[in-house]
């Protein structure tokens, strides 16, 4: 009786202060769960510099260092760029909808072969464009936008810090990776092979992730970038990041975002510009998704359709970008802890 008794006081005991201390690394959720992931992407990396090197530390080190310059700086161009560009879109667009200019490009629009064929079927949609009830949700969703990339602006330094603690703790899981896994492993109360299908599994997700999901993505952004460029669109960064986000919603993809913009082409640029998006969004853009997606395949990844949609988009309204990784990874360690629980509980093979 006072060895089970010692037992649970010992466990509240434990339990009590690993809840603490997870609380504690609340603010830090973030970079560090980005740098377990990409613990797991450049440990192939790691593991050759350190055979080269003879040197544990200088070769976190370097990878680090290669983090640096080829994610961390061009990420933060792009969001310096793409943050102006918004800016002036948003400054544009509520000069269109404050002013006098909506009307005269309606007027444009109306002039369209098209749009003129088919007056009477988008006389609904033209009078809601010229409602009130229009400008006033235009406005709003700018002012929120604004006022969201202001409080962003307020906190730089606050990011700059969370890059600091991902570099830092992306060095550290590097060099000492391995010893942690082992200490985890020995403190999981489950059988070491049970522990190691979970872990693969994560592995496998994690890579799948990276190289099928937001490597199309990356893909497809960097072809629309392209596109909208040759197309003389404006604000062509904006749009392919845009593009890039949009291609984790399926079904369409990135369609959701090249698609309309080649219609706007269509109506305000000329059948030209129009055919240009069209013809490099239809063998480049999209393509994109059946040339570099099967690699999650490639990495045996086989998860129910739906349930990683939602796990997907979920993960990425739950916890923001790092959540298009924790999704899949919950939802396949689930998926792999039943297939244990049904061999070891229930008994079945």
């Amino acid at each position: 009786m006072g060895g089970n008794l010692s037992f649970w006081v010992y466990l509240f005991f434990f339990l009590s202060l690993l809840l603490a201390f997870l609380y504690i690394l609340m603010p830090f959720f973030s970079p560090i769960v980005w740098a377990i992931v990409m613990t797991i992407v450049f440990y192939p990396l790691y593991s050759f510099l350190r055979k080269k090197l003879k040197n544990e530390g200088v070769a976190s080190l370097l990878v680090v260092v290669l983090v640096f310059f080829v994610m961390v700086i061009p990420v933060s161009v792009i969001t310096a760029v793409a943050t102006q560009q918004i800016v002036a879109f948003s400054i544009k667009l509520f000069g269109l909808v404050q002013g006098q200019s909506l009307e005269e490009f309606l007027g444009r629009l109306l002039e369209h072969p098209y749009i003129r064929e088919n007056r009477e079927k988008l006389e609904p949609l033209l009078n809601y464009i010229r409602s009130d009830e229009f400008r006033t949700s235009v406005l709003n969703a700018l002012n929120n936008l604004l006022t969201f990339l202001g409080n962003k602006l307020k906190n730089i330094g606050n990011t700059f810090f969370h890059v600091f603690v991902f570099l830092l703790t992306l060095y550290f899981l590097l060099r000492d990776g391995e010893k942690i896994l082992r200490e985890v492993k020995n403190l999981i109360p489950m059988r070491r092979e049970d522990t190691e299908e979970i872990l693969r599994t994560v592995y496998r997700t994690v890579l799948a992730v990276i190289y099928g999901t937001v490597g199309t993505a990356v893909a497809q952004s960097v072809m629309s970038l392209i596109g909208y460029t040759l197309a003389g669109l404006d604000y062509a960064l904006l749009w392919s990041i845009l593009t890039f986000f949009a291609a984790f919603i399926p079904p369409f993809g990135a369609a959701f975002v090249w698609v309309p913009l080649d219609l706007y082409l269509f109506a305000t640029k000329g059948i030209r510009e129009g055919l240009i998006l069209l013809v490099f969004g239809t063998l480049f853009i999209s393509t994109m998704d059946n040339i570099v997606r099967p690699l999650v395949m490639k990495h045996g990844i086989k998860l129910p359709y739906v349930a990683l949609f939602f796990a997907t988009i979920g993960g990425f309204l739950q916890f923001g970008f790092i959540g298009i990784f924790l999704g899949p990874i919950i939802l396949s360690t689930l998926l792999v802890s039943v297939k244990i629980y049904e061999r070891r509980i229930m008994g079945r093979v």
